[in-house]
C-alpha cells in the first residue's frame, strides 16, 4: 500500500497547484478597452481620470482608453469589437451590440444669435449657422430640428467652428448669423460660447448693457421631438444658467438635449459590469475635484419601457441586486465539491483494491511457507528437503523485494520472519531425524538373515 502513497500525494499536490493557479488567474484585474474621443475633450479627460483612479487603488476592473476622433468613431469601434466600452452620444447611434452602463452627462442644444430678431427656429431659414465641434453629428441633429419646423436642411448654410471662442469671433465678423453648440450646461464649451457671443455683442457700440445678453433661440416643441426621436430629450434651461448681469438667459426656455453614455458590450459578464458601475459611482466625488463633469454622472432609466437598454450588470447594481461571490459561483463550488468527492471516492476505491491485492499476494506467500512447514514433516528424502529449502529461499527473496518497494509493512515483515523461521526450523528438524536414522542403520550392520541367504 505504501507505494500508492506517493501517487495520492502527487494527485493532492496537483489539485492544490490547480487551485492556486485558478485563484491567481481569477485574481488578475480585468482590463477593459474604452473608446473615447477626441483627445483633450471633456469626455476623454473624464475617462482618463477614471482609469487613473482605478489603477491607483488597484481595483479588479481597470480601464484602458482608446482615443478616437469623436463619438461616431467610438461607436464604430464598439460595433466592430475593437473596444469593450465606448462613450457615445444617444443621437449619433448606439451600436446594437452594446447596452448602457451609465449616463456620463446630458448635453443641451443651444441655438444662439447676436441679433434679437432671430427669436425662433423658423427664423433661421436662409441663415448661416456656425456648428461648434462635432460638425457631422451636430449637423444631422440640426437637420432633424429644422425638419420638425418645416425648414429644409438645404435652406440653411452650416459653417464648422473649432471651439467656443471662435463662435463670438465668427458672429462679430459676420461669417455666421447664429451658432449651435451641444454641450453640458455647466461645461466649458457652452460657457465659452456664451461668453464669446456676449463679448462680441457688448462691443457692438450700442452702449446698452442689455446688448451684452446673447439671444437664445428656444425649441419649444422639445417634448414632441423627444417622443418622435427617443434619442432626444426635453431640457429646461433655467434663467441665469450662464450668469451675467442681466442674467443669461433672461428667461427660462426649453430646448432639446442628448445624453453621452458609457456603453458596454452586451456579452461582458454581469459581475464585471456591476463592479465597474459601482466603482464609477464610488469614485465620483473624488473625480469631481479633478474633472467637474464627473458630478453629472447618473443612472440611466432602468424601467422596462426605456428606449435605450441598460446592461443587466449595471441594472443589478442600480436595483441593489448584485450577487455576492458565493451567490455567483455557488453552483460551481457545489459541482466542484461533488467532483472532488467522486474523485476521492474513486481514488480510495482504487487504493483499497490495490491494498487488497497486495494483501492477497502476501497471504499466498505465507500459505506457501505453512505448506513447506507441513510438507517437511513427511519428507523421507534429503533431496526433497533441499527442494523445500530452495522454495523457502525463493519466498524470502520475493518478500524482501516487496518490502523494498514498501508493499509490505512492519507487521507483514514480522509475519514473514516468523513463517521463515518456522519453515527453516521444520526443515532442520526433519534433516536431523533423517541423519539419525541413517546413522543407526550404519551402526547395526547388514542383516544376518540376508547374509545367510547369500
Amino acid at each position: 500500500m505504501r507505494r500508492h502513497v506517493p501517487i495520492v500525494l502527487a494527485a493532492l499536490l496537483a489539485l492544490v497547484a490547480t487551485a492556486l493557479l485558478a485563484y491567481q488567474w481569477l485574481g488578475q484585474p480585468t482590463t477593459l478597452r474604452v473608446a473615447v474621443g477626441p483627445a483633450g475633450s471633456e469626455d476623454a479627460r473624464l475617462v482618463a481620470a477614471v482609469a487613473q483612479a482605478l489603477a491607483r487603488t488597484h481595483e479588479d476592473v481597470r480601464l484602458r482608453p482608446v482615443t478616437t476622433s469623436g463619438v461616431a468613431e467610438s461607436a464604430g469601434a464598439a460595433e466592430h469589437g475593437k473596444a469593450d466600452l465606448a462613450v457615445v452620444r444617444s443621437d449619433v447611434g448606439i451600436p446594437a451590440s452594446t447596452q448602457t452602463v451609465a449616463i456620463l452627462h446630458r448635453d443641451a442644444v443651444l441655438l444662439l444669435a447676436a441679433d434679437p430678431s432671430l427669436a425662433a427656429v423658423p427664423d433661421l431659414r436662409g441663415k448661416r449657422i456656425g456648428i461648434v465641434r462635432n460638425p457631422a453629428g451636430n449637423t444631422r441633429l440640426l437637420a432633424s430640428i429644422l425638419e420638425h419646423y418645416d425648414v429644409p436642411a438645404d435652406a440653411v448654410t452650416t459653417v464648422p467652428l473649432g471651439d467656443g471662442r471662435e463662435a463670438g469671433e465668427a458672429l462679430r465678423e459676420g461669417r455666421v448669423d447664429a451658432v449651435m453648440v451641444v454641450s453640458p450646461l455647466t461645461g466649458r464649451t457652452a460657457s465659452e460660447v456664451v461668453a464669446g457671443i456676449a463679448k462680441g455683442s457688448g462691443n457692438s457700440g450700442s452702449g446698452n448693457s442689455a446688448g451684452s445678453t446673447p439671444s437664445f433661440i428656444p425649441i419649444g416643441e422639445a417634448a414632441v421631438l423627444a417622443r418622435r426621436w427617443p434619442a432626444l430629450e426635453s431640457v429646461e434651461i433655467a434663467r441665469g444658467t450662464f450668469g451675467g448681469t442681466p442674467p443669461r438667459p433672461a428667461e427660462a426656455f426649453t430646448t432639446v438635449g442628448v445624453s453621452h453614455r458609457l456603453v458596454a458590450q452586451a456579452h461582458l459578464s454581469d459581475s464585471t459590469v456591476s463592479e465597474l458601475t459601482r466603482l464609477l459611482f464610488v469614485n465620483r466625488p473624488g473625480l469631481a475635484a479633478e474633472v467637474p463633469l464627473a458630478n453629472q454622472i447618473e443612472a440611466p432609466d432602468t424601467s422596462k419601457s426605456a428606449s435605450l437598454p441598460v446592461h443587466p450588470g449595471a441594472q443589478a447594481y442600480y436595483e441593489g441586486e448584485v450577487e455576492s461571490f458565493f451567490e455567483r459561483y455557488g453552483d460551481w463550488f457545489y459541482l466542484l465539491v461533488m467532483c472532488v468527492s467522486i474523485l476521492g471516492s474513486a481514488a480510495a476505491t482504487l487504493v483499497s483494491r490495490a491494498a487488497n491485492r497486495s494483501r492477497a499476494r502476501d497471504m499466498a506467500l505465507l500459505r506457501q511457507l505453512l505448506a513447506i512447514v507441513r510438507a517437511s514433516r513427511d519428507v523421507e528424502d534429503e533431496l526433497e528437503l533441499a527442494d523445500l529449502e530452495r522454495q523457502a529461499d525463493e519466498i524470502l527473496a520475493a518478500a524482501l523485494a516487496r518490502a523494498g518497494t514498501g508493499a509490505i509493512d512492519n507487521a507483514g515483515v514480522a509475519a514473514f520472519t516468523l513463517g521463515l523461521d518456522q519453515a527453516r526450523r521444520a526443515i532442520a528438524e526433519r534433516r536431523a531425524i533423517l541423519l539419525e536414522r541413517h546413522a543407526h542403520s550404519v551402526d547395526r550392520g547388514p542383516d544376518p538373515l540376508s547374509a545367510a541367504a547369500e
